[in-house]
């Protein structure tokens, strides 16, 4: 019998139809995933690259996965001259009827629904390749597993607890679907799988991408290496990076550490140079892009992207924080607080992502951060970061230190010490900017700090790397650091996040809701508590 989730129903077929050309003659009454998409490398080929045209979606990549988990930390606020988006999220008042969120569920499932049927036609698709695109048929399918994984881990960072929530990781996370869409005669209601069900999953999809993958991390495309595709495309080494980032939400250290080492020994990345980081950043395909979502003139979200909403010429509405902005407050709400313009010396070249000017807008705010890190809106020859090289040295050099204060190792903290200073001085050569020194017992000498004030120093060093690139809100989350967060510009109440208020609205409000439509209409949906 033939099985359709409820999550999707038709809009998914309706969109792998209307994806790319080939999919044209798709008829949705039948299995349009197997028989009829995989006839030949070209359309399966098409199904892979659908895949890269729906992260970009302003849904998703294109705009609300880096926005949200930035307005709703201390990194980011709405500015009190603007539209209707983020209304909620901005005041940590959002409900289940947000159509920010109801369109990214559905967005990131239809990525989910696309990879299964590419997964589940494995064999069809090596059977239709000849036998010198074997390789590359591998590599399609690689590519799903690799995307799935990606997606599903960021379905748990945006809808459920992180797994050490509870021991076992047996709190809900979200439904694993992992069969494809065939034929709508029976719709299934899909309950919430646990976060450690969902982790394992995610688990094995890597493992099997790293398998099918081609081991030079190249990607083949119509048979032959093309070096233009390497840092918008999952590849190994992209893989192995989003292992990493994987095994850091896991607390797997070891792992994390083991992942992040593969992928700079590979030797196809660099860092930013300090002189060339604000343009570099910027441009496409860079050194350090591990893997980016492309836009071209004629490919973009256009007025619905990223870029539109921080650059002053388009909305602008989205601005940094800075200590200014809650001096209304009193108490802990006042002390807990500190902006992401003071997280940065002045001489830290990062700053100038957050460059202090006027809101364009009358009646905006003045002498404000504004979020530069993407401003293209003429051409929007500007990709979305996803994975950067920067994040691997900072996720061995956590991972090192959590395993040497557990194990009470110098030797791992040395090697920590290491990786976090080199992005230190790469991002700052001020000779003011002290390289890091820690111990792990004892009162610290003079110019040294506690190990554990070192791993409260690398959350911070991670802020600022990675501020408006959609991390920050999950890192509060699986460090349960205490922050506030800025409403309207600092025009508004600011709110007091404390992870040990369990049974507080701002404190439910750090993750997402379950969508209104998927709690209504199918039985089986459990919402998140709070909403």
């Amino acid at each position: 019998m033939k099985k359709i989730y409820s999550i999707l129903v038709i809009s998914s077929l309706l969109f792998m139809a209307s994806c790319s050309k080939d999919f044209l003659d798709v008829k949705p009454q039948q299995s349009v995933l197997t028989e009829d998409v995989f006839k030949s490398m070209a359309t399966s080929r098409a199904a892979v690259n659908g895949l890269y045209s729906m992260m970009q979606s302003y849904s998703y990549y294109g705009r609300d996965a880096m926005v949200i988990p930035e307005v709703l930390s201390d990194n980011a606020t709405r500015s009190v001259r603007t539209g209707n988006r983020y209304t909620g999220m901005n005041t940590v008042t959002h409900t289940a009827t947000d159509a920010n969120v109801s369109r990214m569920w559905s967005q990131m499932y239809q990525i989910v629904t696309n990879t299964n049927a590419i997964i589940a036609n494995e064999a069809n698709i090596k059977k239709i390749a000849t036998s010198l695109e074997q390789e590359e048929a591998a590599q399609l399918v690689g590519e799903a597993y690799a995307v799935r994984a990606l997606v599903y881990f960021d379905l748990m960072k945006f809808f459920a607890r992180p797994l050490n929530f509870t021991a076992d990781g047996s709190h809900l996370g979200v439904p694993l679907v992992i069969k494809p869409i065939v034929n709508i005669t029976e719709v299934v209601y899909p309950a919430r799988n646990t976060a450690a069900e969902v982790y394992a999953q995610i688990d094995k999809d890597i493992t099997a991408a790293i398998a099918l993958l081609p081991q030079t991390g190249n990607v083949i495309s119509n048979g032959v290496v093309n070096n233009t595709l390497f840092k918008i495309r999952m590849n190994r080494f992209s893989t192995l990076a989003l292992k990493a980032r994987v095994s850091v939400y896991k607390q797997d250290w070891a792992s994390a550490a083991d992942a992040a080492n593969q992928v700079i020994a590979s030797g196809r990345y660099a860092l930013y140079t300090f002189g060339n980081m604000l343009q570099d950043f910027r441009t496409q395909n860079s050194a350090e892009s591990i893997f980016e979502i492309a836009n071209n003139t004629n490919d973009n979200p256009g007025v619905d992207s990223y870029a539109y909403l921080c650059s002053q010429q388009g909305y602008g509405e989205m601005l940094g924080t800075r200590n200014s902005m809650n001096s209304r407050s009193t108490g802990t709400t006042l002390s807990t607080f500190r902006g992401l313009y003071e997280a940065y010396s002045a001489t830290d070249v990062r700053r100038g992502f957050v460059a202090l000017g006027d809101r364009n807008s009358l009646g905006g705010e003045t002498n404000v951060p504004l979020p530069t890190k993407y401003i293209n809106i003429s051409t929007y020859m500007e990709n979305i970061k996803v994975l950067r090289f920067a994040e691997m040295y900072l996720i061995r050099g956590e991972a090192n230190a959590r395993l040497a204060v557990a194990n009470s190792n110098p030797a791992l903290l040395t090697n920590s010490l290491t990786d976090i200073n080199l992005i230190r001085k790469s991002r700052d050569t001020a000779s003011a900017t002290r390289p890091f020194n820690a111990v792990l017992t004892g009162t610290p000498p003079s110019g040294s700090i506690s190990a554990n004030g070192y791993l409260d120093s690398i959350i911070v060093e991670r802020r600022k790397e990675f501020a408006f690139e959609g991390q920050r809100l999950f890192d509060l989350n699986r460090t349960q650091i205490s922050f506030v967060k800025i409403s309207s510009g600092g025009n508004a109440t600011s709110r007091l996040i404390q992870y040990s208020a369990t049974t507080s609205n701002f404190y439910n409000r750090t993750i997402l809701p379950i969508p209104v439509t998927q709690v209504q209409n199918n039985p089986n949906m459990v919402q998140n508590p709070g909403f």
